[in-house]
């Protein structure tokens, strides 16, 4: 029975790498087709075309393309399976299709798990980079609790909000740094706008002014100083561009919960929708794997797998169709936020089970 089990787990992770690899190779030519002009462009730049495929693609279609391939690998090996007659000599030999099944799905956990934690490493990487290139800004920007920063040339600047519908900043800190590293001036204040040529405008600021000298000197202190900023540190809507929802899952629960009053409810329900997404996105792994059981097993010795295949797809493409048009209303503040990923994963899960049940199989 181990050997058995152990044959089809190796055949379903075979197929995964398998069907994954190839659709990677698939989106790559694609993409170099429809987006040669991009791609001729961002290599123009003495950057890499790889670099450039591999951030497309992990930004864009790497977290849906995995449950995918699981989809199409359990599919595939079972229907296989079926039309090879391999379940019904296994149920002759007095073995329940479900101790087959089983090691499968676990399997399906297993790279549920990694595909979670390629969530949070390769693909947030990814996705951060891209945003950081598209902002046309090679500075980093690092969240902390409440507030981002940016470290560019000598300036750290730390953010607790930014409203790119009012190209505002809020409770902003700037420090100025001298050669050698230390503090020469501190720049406080509650509000700052963004002019449309990236002129920061700030009507009252408070400034401490440090001794470059002498370290122990007293600060010199000036409050309510309107200041105008155009300095080569900040590049345009750098921050404007800023996005809380690229932080890791803890940290952008932080994020959220700590989250400024000035904050607007269209940003917090966007973010709260990003974090239930990206929390329950890989589950679908194991969702999908375990979706394409009913219908391969539909699969028997005449090979007919045309219309199981077809209403696998059918069921596939109305979970997403279902999902946007769940984020959609999310947008609009007609559903609650973060409703729409775990409704629609319940929903497909509940499908699973109601065509296993029926199948038999549990």
């Amino acid at each position: 029975m181990r050997i058995l089990s152990h044959y089809f787990v190796a055949r379903f992770l075979g197929l995964f790498l398998t069907v994954l690899a190839a659709a990677i190779l698939l989106l790559v030519t694609i993409e170099l087709v429809l987006n040669l002009d991009d791609v001729a462009a961002y290599a123009g730049e003495d950057r890499s075309t790889l670099r450039y495929l591999w951030l497309r693609l992990a930004s864009y279609y790497l977290a849906d393309l995995i449950p995918i391939a699981g989809f199409i690998a359990v599919f595939v090996a079972f229907a296989w399976a079926g039309r090879a007659m391999e379940l019904v000599a296994i149920q002759a030999g007095g073995v329940r299709l479900l101790r087959v099944v089983l090691p499968v799905l676990a399997a399906a956990l297993i790279v549920s798990c990694a595909t979670a934690i390629l969530h949070e490493t390769l693909i947030l990487q990814a996705a951060r980079i891209w945003a950081s290139e598209a902002r046309g800004d090679p500075g980093e920007i690092d969240y902390g609790r409440r507030a981002f920063w940016h470290q560019r040339g000598r300036t750290i600047t730390n953010i607790a909000e930014a409203d790119p519908a009012t190209r505002t900043l809020h409770d902003v800190e700037i420090f100025e740094r001298g050669r050698a590293g230390a503090i020469l001036r501190l720049i406080r204040a509650d509000r700052v706008r963004i002019a449309h040529d990236g002129v920061w405008q700030i009507e009252d600021a408070s400034i401490w002014s440090f001794d470059p000298v002498d370290s122990l000197a007293a600060p010199r202190f000036e409050e309510h100083v309107r200041l105008v900023l155009d300095l080569d540190t900040f590049s345009g809507d750098t921050f404007l561009g800023a996005d809380p929802g690229l932080l890791p899952l803890p940290v952008l629960a932080r994020y959220l919960s700590d989250a400024p009053e000035t904050e607007s409810a269209s940003q917090r329900r966007r973010l709260q929708s990003r974090y239930h997404d990206r929390l329950s996105s890989p589950w679908l792994v194991l969702v999908f794997a375990a979706l394409a059981l009913p219908f391969s097993l539909r699969v028997g010795r005449d090979g007919r797998f045309a219309r199981p295949a077809a209403e696998g797809i059918a069921a596939i493409g109305a979970f997403f169709l279902l999902r946007s048009a769940g984020e959609t209303l999310s947008r609009e503040a007609l559903l609650p936020p973060g409703v729409t990923p775990w409704l629609t994963l319940g929903l497909l899960a509940g499908l699973t089970l109601w065509l296993l049940q029926r199948q038999r199989l549990l």
